[in-house]
C-alpha cells in the first residue's frame, strides 16, 4: 500500500515537471494551438505556478483577467457587484475589438429575440455565449479552466479563434461563487503535500465543515436562480437578463470515480413546460463536446442522472428563456490527485476536460448559431402561444395586510422581467378580496409565460428519480394571499418597480401608546429594531379596534403596544425611535392617546404581554446540516439584524448557555453530544429556556427526552441532494404507524403494497423480491426531496401571529413526522388528510404525512420547546413558514402563561 501512494506521488511529480516550462503547459492544455500572441501572459506567467500545481484565489483570478485587459484589445473586465465577504463578482467579455465598439447595439438587437413579432437575428449578428465556472466553490477545476479559456482567446492568432471572436461575445464568469472558492482554495493550498499524497482519507480531500461548495450563508447557489435570495445571485440575474445567452453552460465536479457528463439528460428528467425542440438541440450540441473528448482521449456520459426541469439551476433557469444551456460534470481530485476507480485522478487532468468543452461550445455555437437563434426566437413564441392557452388568463396577488410581503414578491417579479400590471378596479374571487393599489395582476399571455407558470402553478411530477427539489413555486413559499383566474382581468398602468411604504408614525407624538399592526412581513424586524433601542414592546393575545380620524382600525392577535410610560427613555426619545423604526422597516404605525378600545380588549389588558428580547444561540459545525444552520443565520442577520452566537456542537460542554433565552438545533446528527450536554439542555429549558427545533433535530430532541411528544416510524430513504449530513436514526419515542383516521400512515409492513400505487414502483411480491435494475425507481420513490404540503395553521397560536389564513404551505424534503400531541392546544400546525400541493411524492409518503403534526409549541417546566417537522427556514425563500420561526423566537417564552398550556 505504501509503494502504492509513493507511485501516486512519483507519477504526479513527473506530470509537473512535464509542464513546468510554458511551452509544455501549452502543450497540455491546448494541442492543436497555433500561433499564441507572446506578448500575452500567461496565468504561469502572471501567477508564477502552472495551473494545476495549486489553487489560485479569487483576488488573483480577477488580477489576471485585469492583465489581459490591459494588454489585449479582445479582452475586457467589469464588476457586477460584491459578496457578503466583500469580493468582487466580475464578468470578462471576450469579442473582437469591431464587435466590443458597438456592443450595445449588438445588445438591443439581441433583445429583439424577446419579442415574437420581431424578425429572427439575421446570421451576420454574433451569437451570444456565456461561460460560467465554479458556482460550487469546491468545485475547483472550472475557475482554473477560466484563466487558461481567457489567455488563449486573447493570445491566439488562429484563424479558428478569429472566427469566434468576430461571430460571437463570449462572457465568462470566472467564479460564480467567490466566497466559497477561496474558502476551499485555501483549504487545498492548506494541506498540499509536497509530493502530493493521493490517498482519499488524506485532509487535503477532506474538508472541514462546512466546506467550500457554498456562499457565506452555505447556501447552494445553484438553487437560487429562482428564488435570488443571495446578493450573488441577484447581481448575477440583473446582468443575464441584460443578455439572454444563446448558449450558457455551468461547470461542475461530481464524484471522483465518475468519468465526464454533458447534456442531453434523460428525457425522464426534462421540464413537462419546456418545448421539447430546446432540449433537442442539446444532441446537436453533444457531437462538438463528444469529439473535443474523443481527441483527448478522456471518457464520458450523457443521458443519465442530473435534473434538468427545474429553474433553479444555472443550467436551467436559462432555458427558460430560450437558451440551450447545460451542466458540465468532471470527476473531482478534491485536491492536487486522488485516487478513484479509474485510476489517478489529477487537478490538470480535470482542468483540460473542462478546458477542452470550454472550446467546443464556442466552437458549435459558431457553428450552429443559425439554428440557435432560430431556437430561441420560436422558444418565445411557443412560450406566447403557452400562455394564451393556458386555463389561468390571470394571476393575481396582494395583501392590503401585509405591504411589504406584496412589494418582495413584487420584486421578484420584476427581477425576473415578468410584466406586472396595476389592477384598474378591486378583485374578489372565492372569498378573497384585492384592493386597486395594493394587489396586482400577472397576465398569462406574455413571452415569459415559462417562468410566470414556475411562480403560481402547481406541478405534479410523475417520476422519482430526481436528487433534488420539486416543488418550486414561490407564490406558495412566500404565503402570500393570490387566485388564478380563468378569464383575463382588467388591469391598468405596467408596474416597473417596487413601492415601499415611507414608514411613518400617523398622528405624531403621542403621550400614550403605539400600535403597529403585526401582519405585515417587516413587524417582527420592527419588534426587533425597537428592542435594540430598548424599547418596552408588548402583544396582543386577542384582537382589539381603537377609532381613528379616519375611522376604526381592527388590530389583530400580535399587534405590537408600545407603552409611553414605563419606559426607559424619555417620551421624546421613543417617539424618534418609533420614526426610525417606521422609516427603517417600511411601516406605519399609529399614535393613539387612549387605552379605550372601540371593541376587543384595551390596551391595559392581561392579554397585551411584554415581549422578550431574543438573544440566539445557534447549534453549529460539524454534525450540523450546513444549508440549515446557513439559512438560519441568514435570516436572524439579514432580516432581523439579529446577532446570533453560533456555537459549535464541540463546544456545548462549556458554553454558558444562561447568556441566551432561545436555542436553534437545525437538521443534523447530534449523537456526539453526551448525557452532560443533554442534562444541560434541559435544565435550561426548564430555567426559561426556548429551545426550537427542525427535522432530525426533533426526531433527536423527542428521544432524548427533552419533550414527550412521539415520532411516526417513517420509512423515508434519507433525503435527497448532495452534501447533506444524514439523520440519525429515529427510535426511542416512534410509534408504528397504524392505517388510523389519526394518522392516516401506513406501516412498514404495508410498505410494497402502497409502493405499486406510485408511477415508478415495482410490481408487488409476496416474497419482498424485486428486480435489481429497479432498485433506483423504488428506493427513489421512498425519499422526499422537497415536496409542498399543506397544513392547517392554529392562528390563535402566538406561533402565528400575524397570519390570517389558516392554509399553510410547507416545503417537507426530510424524514421526521410527528404525531399530534397528546396536549390538544399544542400542535400548533397539522398536515391536512390530503396534503400533497406540488413536486413529487409517492402515493404512500403522501399517507405517511396525512394529519401528522407540522408544528408542536410545548411547556417544559419554566420553558418552551417549539418542534418544526420540517425545515421552515428552506433555502431561504419559505417566507410563510419562517415567519413562524421568526415568532417562535418572540413569542414562544409566553406560550405557558397564556392559559391553554400545561407543564408536560
Amino acid at each position: 500500500m505504501k509503494n502504492k501512494h509513493f507511485f501516486a506521488g512519483w507519477l504526479l511529480a513527473i506530470l509537473f515537471l512535464t509542464i513546468q516550462d510554458v511551452s509544455a503547459q501549452n502543450n497540455y492544455y491546448f494541442p492543436k494551438a497555433g500561433a499564441l500572441n507572446s506578448k500575452i501572459p500567461t496565468p504561469e506567467q502572471f501567477l508564477g505556478y502552472p495551473i494545476g500545481s495549486y489553487f489560485t484565489r479569487v483576488e488573483q483570478v480577477y488580477a489576471y483577467f485585469r492583465e489581459l485587459a490591459r494588454v489585449s484589445d479582445r479582452v475586457h473586465v467589469q464588476t457586477i457587484g460584491k459578496t457578503y465577504e466583500q469580493r468582487e463578482q466580475v464578468i470578462v467579455t471576450i469579442t473582437s475589438p469591431a464587435n466590443y465598439n458597438r456592443l450595445e447595439q449588438i445588445r438591443q438587437e439581441h433583445l429583439n429575440q424577446i419579442d415574437p413579432a420581431k424578425p429572427v437575428l439575421s446570421a451576420n449578428a454574433p451569437i451570444i455565449i456565456n461561460l460560467g465556472y465554479g458556482v460550487h466553490g469546491n468545485e475547483t477545476s472550472s475557475t482554473e479552466v477560466s484563466l487558461l479559456t481567457g489567455y488563449y482567446l486573447a493570445a491566439s492568432q488562429d484563424a479558428e479563434t478569429q472566427k469566434w471572436l468576430n461571430e460571437s461575445v463570449i462572457f465568462i464568469d470566472p467564479c460564480l461563487n467567490p466566497d466559497g472558492r477561496d474558502r476551499a482554495a485555501n483549504w487545498h493550498n492548506a494541506y498540499h503535500s509536497f509530493p502530493p499524497v493521493a490517498d482519499p482519507i488524506d485532509k487535503e480531500h477532506v474538508e472541514g465543515w462546512p466546506a467550500g461548495r457554498t456562499n457565506h450563508y452555505f447556501t447552494d447557489l445553484n438553487r437560487d436562480w429562482l428564488n435570488l435570495v443571495q446578493v450573488e445571485s441577484r447581481n448575477r440575474i440583473e446582468f443575464f437578463h441584460q443578455w439572454y445567452p444563446n448558449v450558457q453552460i455551468d461547470f461542475h465536479e461530481q464524484g471522483t470515480s465518475a468519468t465526464y457528463y454533458f447534456e442531453p439528460t434523460p428525457k425522464r428528467h426534462e421540464s413537462p413546460i419546456v418545448p421539447q425542440f430546446l432540449y433537442d438541440y442539446q444532441t446537436i450540441l453533444a457531437k462538438y463536446h463528444a469529439k473535443a473528448l474523443d481527441d483527448i482521449g478522456s471518457f464520458y456520459f450523457t443521458k443519465e442522472n442530473y435534473d434538468n426541469l427545474s429553474p433553479i439551476y444555472g443550467s436551467t433557469y436559462p432555458k427558460f428563456f430560450g437558451s440551450v444551456a447545460a451542466t458540465f460534470e468532471q470527476a473531482s481530485s478534491r485536491g492536487i490527485v486522488q485516487e478513484s476507480t479509474n485510476g489517478l485522478v489529477t487537478f490538470p487532468f480535470t482542468i483540460r476536460n473542462h478546458l477542452a468543452t470550454s472550446f467546443s461550445t464556442i466552437r458549435g455555437a459558431v457553428a450552429e448559431k443559425t439554428g440557435l437563434f432560430k431556437v430561441q426566437k420560436d422558444f418565445f413564441k411557443y412560450a406566447l402561444d403557452e400562455g394564451q392557452k393556458n386555463p389561468a388568463k390571470s394571476y393575481v396577488f396582494g395583501d392590503s395586510k401585509d405591504i411589504n410581503l406584496t412589494q418582495k414578491f413584487l420584486g421578484l417579479l420584476l427581477q425576473h422581467r415578468i410584466k406586472v400590471y396595476e389592477l384598474s378596479n378591486n378583485f374578489s374571487q372565492q372569498g378573497n378580496t384585492f384592493e386597486k393599489g395594493k394587489a396586482y395582476v400577472v397576465p398569462s399571455a406574455q413571452p415569459n409565460f415559462l417562468l410566470v407558470h414556475s411562480l403560481f402553478e402547481e406541478n405534479i411530477l410523475k417520476d422519482s428519480i430526481y436528487y433534488d427539489n420539486t416543488g418550486w413555486s414561490i407564490i406558495h413559499a412566500y404565503g402570500l394571499k393570490y387566485a388564478k383566474v380563468n378569464a383575463t382581468v382588467a388591469k391598468a398602468a405596467e408596474v416597473t418597480k417596487v413601492n415601499l411604504l415611507k414608514g411613518e408614525v400617523e398622528g405624531g407624538r403621542s403621550a400614550y401608546a403605539y400600535l403597529l399592526n403585526y401582519s405585515d412581513y417587516n413587524a417582527s424586524k420592527a419588534l426587533y429594531q425597537l428592542q435594540l433601542k430598548n424599547v418596552l414592546v408588548k402583544t396582543a393575545f386577542k384582537s382589539f379596534t381603537v377609532n381613528t380620524s379616519s375611522g376604526k382600525r381592527a388590530y389583530g392577535p400580535g399587534s405590537l403596544v408600545i407603552p409611553v410610560v414605563a419606559q426607559s427613555i424619555s417620551a421624546d426619545s421613543l417617539y424618534k425611535a418609533v420614526q426610525e423604526v417606521a422609516a427603517g422597516t417600511h411601516i406605519n404605525i399609529l399614535s393613539v392617546n387612549g387605552g379605550f378600545s372601540a371593541e376587543g380588549i384595551d390596551l391595559g389588558s392581561n392579554n397585551i404581554k411584554a415581549v422578550r428580547k431574543p438573544e440566539v444561540a445557534l447549534a453549529f459545525g460539524q454534525g450540523v446540516t450546513a444549508s440549515e444552520a446557513g439559512q438560519v443565520w441568514f435570516q436572524l442577520n439579514q432580516q432581523l439584524d439579529l446577532p446570533v452566537t453560533k456555537i459549535d456542537l464541540s463546544n456545548f460542554a462549556r458554553a454558558s448557555l444562561s447568556r441566551y433565552n432561545t436555542l436553534v438545533l437545525p437538521g443534523g446528527n447530534y449523537s456526539t453530544w453526551d448525557n452532560a450536554v443533554i442534562e444541560k439542555i434541559k435544565a435550561w429549558i426548564n430555567d426559561g429556556g426556548t429551545l426550537i427545533t427542525f427535522q432530525t433535530a426533533t426526531a433527536w430532541a423527542i428521544q432524548k427526552g427533552l419533550v414527550k411528544e412521539k415520532l411516526v416510524e417513517a420509512d423515508f430513504a434519507n433525503r435527497g441532494g448532495r452534501n447533506e449530513t444524514p439523520p440519525p436514526a429515529q427510535q426511542g419515542n416512534t410509534v408504528k404507524a397504524d392505517a388510523t383516521e389519526q394518522t392516516a400512515v401506513t406501516n412498514r409492513q404495508n410498505n410494497n403494497a402502497a409502493v405499486k400505487d406510485t408511477t415508478v414502483a415495482s410490481k408487488k411480491n409476496l416474497q419482498g423480491r424485486l428486480d435489481y435494475a429497479r432498485q433506483e425507481d423504488v428506493e427513489g420513490s421512498r425519499r422526499i426531496n422537497g415536496a409542498i404540503f399543506q397544513a392547517d395553521l392554529d392562528i390563535t397560536n402566538p406561533i402565528a401571529f400575524g397570519i390570517t389564513n389558516r392554509k399553510l404551505y410547507i416545503n417537507k424534503n426530510g424524514p421526521t413526522i410527528l404525531l399530534p400531541s397528546s396536549n390538544k392546544y399544542a400542535t400548533v400546525a397539522q398536515y391536512i388528510a390530503r396534503p400533497f400541493v406540488n413536486g413529487y411524492s409517492s402515493k404512500t409518503n403522501i399517507l405517511k404525512v396525512a394529519n401528522s403534526a407540522a408544528i408542536i409549541a410545548v411547556s417544559s417546566g419554566n420553558g418552551e420547546v417549539v418542534l418544526f417537522a420540517d425545515d421552515p427556514t428552506y433555502r431561504g425563500y419559505w417566507l410563510g413558514t419562517n415567519r413562524l420561526f421568526l415568532n417562535a423566537i418572540f413569542f414562544a417564552n409566553l406560550l405557558g402563561g397564556s392559559g391553554g398550556f400545561g407543564e408536560l
